[in-house]
């Protein structure tokens, strides 16, 4: 690829994170395989320089000397002696994602890093699939962590987990509204309301905007959410 190929490395671009893989892991195996990839074109031909040798005279019989204007490649730029044209390239991140989660990452580089300030000034919605098991926790609240209670479950129903998420996501719409900084006698927070585009203006926890049961088969059962907040800037 080498520097024109370089100068193409401009933009935005989505990857998918498996489950069990830190995201700074994979940021990193993105920006290795990127310089891989920049480093493994053709290296430019050697800058030639004149270089003045010492020879016999050509004809004459006598051991006469005389020195001979020549133009040799340079060593100066050989890969052997300057080492690798690229090692480094930063990769922005548009937002994290917990070890265990699996998902899509928005990588930036080159102009697309700033790109990464304008999706975060949009506060976006991030939509998630969440998987639970009824009458187990862990002590990490992750499948994997050590079981810290066990219990019966029979007494769950589909009708009662609906309520408990739609409490949920009417506490958490009551939060939005204040993490918004709008005064809701206005009319134009009326119609964000309406519409729907309200989003914390500072910093703030989690806000689930919406959230609803895919899938309820005991004990396991299957969530689909969406949550907005404003976090710390994109890296």
């Amino acid at each position: 690829m080498g520097s024109a190929g370089l100068a193409r490395l401009q933009g935005l671009f989505a990857v998918y994170k498996p489950p069990g893989l830190k995201w700074k892991h994979l940021r990193d195996t993105v920006e290795l395989q990127l310089l891989k990839g920049l480093n493994a074109g053709k290296p430019p031909a050697p800058k030639q320089r004149v270089r003045f040798l010492l020879g016999p005279v050509e004809g004459s019989e006598e051991k006469e000397l005389t020195l001979t204007a020549t133009r040799v490649p340079t060593l100066i730029d050989h890969p052997l002696v300057r080492g690798l044209a690229f090692t480094s390239l930063k990769v922005g991140v548009g937002h994290r994602l917990d070890s265990q989660a699996s998902g899509v990452l928005v990588l930036g580089v080159g102009h697309g890093r700033r790109l990464l300030t304008d999706m975060y000034n949009a506060h976006l919605t991030k939509d998630y699939t969440v998987r639970g098991v009824l009458g187990k926790a862990t002590d990490d609240f992750c499948e994997d962590g050590r079981l810290v209670e066990k219990t019966t479950y029979d007494h769950v129903t589909r009708e009662k987990l609906d309520r408990i998420l739609a409490v949920i996501q009417g506490s958490h719409q009551k939060a939005l509204v204040t993490y918004s900084n709008l005064d809701l006698q206005t009319q134009e927070a009326y119609e964000m309301a309406v519409s729907g585009v309200i989003r914390p203006m500072n910093k703030s926890p989690m806000l689930i905007t919406g959230i609803r049961c895919l899938q309820f088969a005991p004990p396991e059962f299957l969530l689909g959410a969406a949550d907005t907040r404003r976090l710390l800037h994109p890296g």
